[in-house]
């Protein structure tokens, strides 16, 4: 395929996804220097008209799809001209070949190739259709690194954002751009936006929620993708420099989103290496203000008409006569995107057949007794924490209400709380929670979906769900029975990663179906309060499975807190004999491990301490 061909297809795909606005512009480098240059700049012109004409309500929805569709067929013609080449004179030909050899050339890597139509498991254990860059020495490497971020069913205003983003990435003058903002604002639905809309143009994509540390989520993301082996006792920050000295190696650009990235100190340790990375453009999206001399780019509030516009959509009952109505809900929330979407989504709920909450009662509420009393509440879906001017706690107060929620919800939904904030196959969920009624378990999940409380999206035809950060939280915190409603998650989790004694081999899984789960249950592990019996098994089997598999920091730090967790079961029965036959084999394992190490004098320790208790055992 020559260089015109390879330009022209990618401008049909993307008239194909009506993104007429970037077609058009890389029209207008194809042609550039070009006697046909001028046909491009006019149906450019044209489409910015109606764009304008849209703005002022000078045409309606359907005269607007017409003319687009009018655009849309005369850029087609013309691709199609620019495809038979004996329908340009020689000298044009010449000309358009040359403009699209420059702008190729800045994505072609010697000795690499493409190859689609693959499944590829990736980090966090989903499959998906893939597409494999074959680089030299014949070594496949998958273009996704990641999961595909959640693509937000609603987003406005942001277009000339993004491509001013996209400009600066591309520009070259910023190797990592920080997107900033309050809470609620929007950071990552534009991030995952911009994964969306320029997704074509990069070699490799991660998307990344950071969570615990930059370089641990990349390890368990990007590195099983790639993968990558490391020794057995090679320390977390080792195994992140040899990820960054791999990925620097891999056809550029790439792509390598990391979202939620608020922890100073974290990415002061991380960022010289990601530095490296030359042929990545790295979009964080943070809470940071700034960083070092780092590249900043603020997502504000939506301005002009854009958040009425948002509102609209979430609340299409709203009436024009009420505008000045919504203006007061606007400054009353300071301009929050989230909760803009939280209020109108609350309406829509109350408000089905006729209103019963109109918005003066709403503005009288938020400006009389504020967010955390309003007279009329229905259960939302948000995605990620927001506040107005009220302290942080207030304002998750203020958004989530677990009382309207039905037993079987909430219980659904406190098993959500305690598992990683990602896409989670609905296989996989059932799978792990062993619902007695899968119809009704599929019921709940569907409800808690239209309520707002967990989001959803498809992937190859299977649904998967998940649960924002914040709702999480809110949820563990608010629910006293969250131990109780756990209890046959982290019991499917012990089964599923029981093992053969003395040898370590799975009984109930396969070693790579165990790698999914044990992340699981590190999420169990840590989401959980009070330790008991059951989770003191949990954490025992996370660490058999890290032993057993060569990682031995990991299974040190999983063997340190099993012995927490005994001695706290210690103490609360003194007399227990599983209790303390349970902080003997942490002795014994923290003993192995340290002496696998090499630390011979810490592993006597633990093995004197292991010898002392089973001697007490032994004359009970």
């Amino acid at each position: 395929m020559n260089e015109t061909k390879l330009f022209t297809t990618q401008i049909k795909a993307l008239v194909a996804k009506h993104d007429l606005k970037e077609a058009l512009r890389q029209l207008r480098l194809l042609l550039e220097n070009s006697p046909a240059l001028e046909e491009a700049l006019q149906q450019e012109e044209r489409f910015r008209d109606i764009r304008r004409q849209i703005r002022l309500g000078l045409v309606d929805e359907e005269q607007a799809n017409l003319l687009h569709n009018q655009i849309s067929a005369a850029i087609l013609e013309l691709l199609r001209e620019l495809d038979s080449p004996e329908s340009l004179q020689p000298s044009v030909r010449a000309q358009v070949e040359q403009a699209a050899g420059v702008v190729n050339s800045k994505n072609v890597v010697v000795g690499s190739t493409i190859e689609a139509g693959q499944n590829a498991v990736i980090g966090d254990g989903n499959t998906i259709q893939q597409t494999f860059i074959t680089y030299a020495g014949e070594r496949k490497i998958p273009r996704l690194l990641s999961t595909p971020p959640f693509i937000p069913p609603v987003f406005i205003g942001r277009d000339d954002e993004l491509r001013e983003v996209h400009d600066r990435l591309f520009g070259g003058q910023n190797l990592l751009l920080l997107v900033n903002g309050q809470g609620g604002i929007g950071k990552t639905s534009f991030a995952a936006k911009y994964w969306e809309l320029f997704q074509d143009k990069y070699s490799h994509l991660a998307f990344v929620y950071v969570g615990g540390g930059i370089a641990e989520a990349l390890l368990s993301t990007v590195a099983p993708a790639l993968a990558l082996d490391f020794p057995d006792t090679m320390p977390t920050f080792q195994r992140f420099e040899q990820l960054i000295f791999f990925v620097a190696n891999l056809q550029k650009p790439c792509l390598l989103v990391l979202d939620n990235a608020n922890d100073a100190g974290d990415l002061e340790k991380i960022y010289p290496l990601l530095g490296r990375c030359t042929n990545f453009h790295l979009l964080l999206t943070s809470r940071l203000a700034e960083f070092e001399e780092t590249a900043s780019y603020e997502i504000g509030a939506l301005k002009a008409q854009f958040p009425l516009d948002l509102f609209k959509k979430y609340y299409p009952r709203h009436l024009e006569a009420e505008n000045e109505l919504f203006w007061g809900i606007f400054r009353a929330v300071g301009g929050n995107t989230l909760v803009l979407e939280i209020l109108a989504k609350n309406l829509r709920e109350i408000n089905q057949a006729e209103t019963f909450y109109p918005l003066s009662q709403l503005l009288a509420d938020l400006q009389g007794k504020g967010l955390l009393q309003l007279s009329e509440q229905a259960k939302v879906k948000v995605h990620w924490q927001g506040f107005e001017k009220t302290e942080p706690e207030q304002i998750i107060q203020a958004l989530y209400d677990l009382h309207p929620l039905e037993a079987d919800e909430l219980a659904l939904l406190s098993n959500l709380a305690v598992l990683p904030p990602e896409n989670i196959p609905y296989p996989t969920l059932k799978s792990l929670l062993q619902p007695e009624n899968a119809r009704q378990f599929s019921d709940t999940l569907t409800r808690l979906f239209r309520k707002g409380w967990i989001e959803k999206g498809e992937s190859d035809g299977v649904m998967d769900y998940k649960t924002s950060p914040v709702v999480q939280e809110i949820v563990r915190r608010k629910n006293p029975e969250l131990r109780r409603d756990c209890r046959g998650l982290v019991d499917a989790l012990n089964e599923k990663l029981d093992y053969e004694a003395g040898v370590g081999h799975f009984l109930n899984a396969t070693y790579s179906e165990a790698s999914h789960f044990v992340r699981y249950a590190e999420a169990v592990f840590a989401n959980l309060p009070e330790p008991d019996w059951d989770l003191q098994v949990l954490t025992e089997r996370i660490g058999r499975f890290h032993q057993t598999t060569g990682n031995l920091e990991q299974a040190l730090s999983f063997y340190e807190a099993l012995m927490q967790v005994d001695k706290l079961l210690c103490a609360s029965d003194p007399d227990n004999a599983d209790f303390k036959n349970g902080l003997a084999v942490s002795y014994e394992r923290l003993g192995s491990i340290q002496s696998a190490l090499g630390n011979l004098e810490q592993a006597l320790t633990f093995f004197e301490q292991y010898n002392q208790l089973e001697k007490e055992l032994y004359e009970a």
